[in-house]
This record gives C-alpha cells, structure tokens and sequence, in this order.
C-alpha cells in the first residue's frame, strides 16, 4: 500500500492530537492528514496540568482543580491562594476520548495506530516517505512529533537538557483524611539525595485519594524502577505510615533546558513536542505551549505555509529559565529554599503568568528581586551566553 496524503505526523501523542484536533476544526478545508501511532490504544497513562484563568479554551478539558497550593521544607511551609488563576488537571483519557472524537468525524484525518516508523524517512522528487509494515506514506510535509524511544544518547551534547524532571505518580487510597482536597502540594521536601533535587508532588482528589508523585530534578533521566525506593520513602513520610492502595500508575521524563531548534534543515520537516520545545524548561509545563503551538501551525496549514515548530521564548524568558536552572544544576541542595523563598514572596498570579508564558516585565522583575542574588549573580554571565545562542548552555556551571 502507498497512501499520498498532503501532511504525515509522526506520533499520536498530546502534540500529534492536539493539531488533529484544531486541523478537524477546520472542516471541509483541512488538509489530507495521516497521524502514525505506535500505539495500538490509548490508556489513562499521565496527566497534565497548567495554570488556569487565561480564556484558553483548552480549560475545558480540564476535570479536577485546586484554588490555592502549598510548597514545603522539612522546617517550613507556605500555602497560597490561587482561585484568580486555579491549578488545573487534565487526564490522558479524557484528552484521548476528546481528541478522538473530533478527530474521527473528518474524513481528511486518519489515525493509524499500531504503525511504528521503520527506518530513516527520506525525500524523494519533493515528497517525503515514511516506510512503515502496513506500507508506504508520502507527504510534501512532515510534523514530527516522536520523543524517541529513549532520551538522547549524548551523541549531540547541545541538545541535552540542563536537567532531566523525572517522575513516578500512584493514584493512592488511604483510610484516614490526610488531603486538603482544595490545595495542590506542589512540591514537598522531606528527603534530599546527593546531587539530584528530589521533592513530593500531591494532587488531592479527596480527602483520602490523590495522585502522590515523586519527582527528581537531575542531570540524568530516571527510570520508574529506580524512582520506586523514593517513592516509597516519600510518601512514608507524608502518609504518615497509613496503610494505602494504589490504582493508576505514571512514569515520565521531562527535559529541562533544551535548546529550541529545528533540527532538520529542510523547512517541509518540522520537529515538534516535548524535546523539541513543548516543555518550558524551568518547569517541564507542556500543555497550554503544545496547545497554543497546535492553534497556530492550524493556521499555517490552513493558509497553505508548512508546518512550523514551537516559537522561541522571548530573550528575557531563556535568560531567566537559564539562569535558574544553572544555578539548580550547580546548587541542588539550595532548591527547597529558592522554591520556598520564590512562592512566599511573589504573588500567585505573577508566578502564574510567568510559568504560562503569559509574565510581564513586572513580573519577571519581582521574581528576580525574590532571589538570593549571590548564586546568581556567580552563574549569569553562562546563562546569558546560553540565552543569546553565544554557548550550548550545557558548559559546566560554576561552583
């Protein structure tokens, strides 16, 4: 079989079907679209969440909420309020169910699941090919968006993150009320390893049911089974020894700090999702940038242009997110208090605004003015080299 259609996305992950989705919005007028997954279902395997209150029109995916969240150390503890601009979940269900849907209804988008890539793809007389075993697609245009099997070997050293955010998430049941149901723990630091930032991640569906996720911010990614010994150190500690039942379980890894590139010359060819700029580096938040970024390669297609890839963050933006992460990297056991210190004393809407690409000059000044400057001030002049492409960003910090 050879199918030629006018788009071929690789990968029917939250970036692949999040442009499926905007592309079925555009009816009669969209174009010819095969999505290959590898897949061959969609499973409630990881949710997503972001910072609500911004009219986007993607809040109404969203089925849990939380109006204020707290950050802890092992001597101190802050809670905020957020109802301005709520701490929202989206589930990987209902984000499939919904992408699904609108997909399914337009004949000009196929989904095929269960179709892995084989081999390179390769241009042939203008056209792009993609050899897979149900047969051959061409396409004058390629959106890729595979994070690949596993994070990057190093073979290309400036294109690894500064630090790797990995996590490993159980949906638990206790038999006493130990949740605030209202407030988001976002992060709790009641344990430390050497060289890695290591903290406790609660989202209170109940007052006896959360989703409890250990996070490790570090220079090297983390397996679920290494992230096992930490979870159940963490979560010891903040159940208090109460006996728990585990449903659902999630295992990710995020980049932070990856240089947004296309990294294939060729303008037909564009990368996109998590390692090609769908995650804002000093947070690993995906959503709302994929969701904004798949709004607006619609309206490229639509106009007839390619694709295009996520859009650069503001200098400013990559000076800070640099910034802050060298000095994580270079100094991890100061995160608990950096963290603690930053949400004290920034306003939750500023913070929010800022960590949804959404931060004035206000903001971004009273998040510096926040911050110790000694640590700082020792890694600014590598984060503005990285900022303004001056250097890979991946030098080794300062100490």
């Amino acid at each position: 079989m050879n199918v030629a259609t006018d788009l071929i996305i690789l990968g029917g992950g939250c970036s692949g079907l999040s442009l499926g989705m905007h592309l079925a919005r555009l009816g009669g007028s969209c174009p010819r679209t095969v999505i290959l997954e590898s897949r061959t279902h969609y499973a409630n395997d990881r949710t997503w969440c972001f910072w609500g209150g911004f009219g986007c029109d993607s809040e109404q995916l969203a089925t849990r909420r939380w109006g204020s969240f707290s950050i802890s150390t092992a001597t101190d503890r802050v809670t905020r309020r957020c109802n301005e601009n709520p701490y929202l979940m989206v589930s990987s269900k209902d984000f499939y169910d919904a992408a699904l849907r609108e997909i399914t209804q337009v004949p000009q988008i196929r989904l095929n699941t269960g179709t892995p890539v084989e081999g390179d793809v390769v241009k042939r007389n203008g056209l792009w090919h993609v050899v897979t075993e149900k047969g051959e697609y061409s396409a004058p245009w390629i959106l890729d968006t595979r994070p690949g099997a596993n994070p990057p070997d190093g073979s290309r050293a400036s294109h690894q993150p500064t630090l790797w955010q990995s996590f490993l998430g159980k949906e638990i049941t206790v038999g006493e009320d130990l949740f605030d149901e209202g407030c988001a723990e976002l992060m709790n630091f009641s344990e430390s390893t050497p060289g890695n930032i290591l903290f406790l991640y609660v989202l209170p569906y109940s007052k006896r049911e959360a989703l409890v996720e250990a996070t490790v911010f570090g220079p090297q990614p983390m397996g679920a089974a290494d992230l096992e010994q930490p979870f159940r150190t963490l979560a010891q500690h903040r159940l208090n020894g109460f006996p728990q039942t585990t449903g659902r379980t999630e295992h990710g890894i995020l980049p932070m700090g990856v240089p947004v590139e296309n990294l294939k010359v060729d303008p037909t060819y564009v990368r996109a999702g998590l390692m090609a700029g769908g995650a804002r580096p000093s947070s690993g938040y995906a959503f709302q940038r994929i969701w904004r970024w798949s709004q607006a390669c619609t309206s490229a297609l639509a106009e007839g242009r390619p694709p295009i890839p996520h859009p650069r963050d503001t200098t400013l933006t990559r000076a800070m997110d640099s910034l802050f992460l060298r000095v994580l990297r270079a100094h991890p056991e100061l995160a608990p208090d950096l963290f603690l210190t930053l949400f004290s004393k920034v306003d939750p809407a500023r913070m929010a605004r800022f960590m949804s690409d959404r931060g004035t000059l206000a903001d971004c000044a009273a998040i510096i003015s926040s911050l110790p400057s000694s640590p700082f001030l020792q890694e600014l002049p590598g984060a503005v080299a990285a900022a303004l492409g001056l250097t890979s960003g991946m030098e080794k910090p300062s100490r």
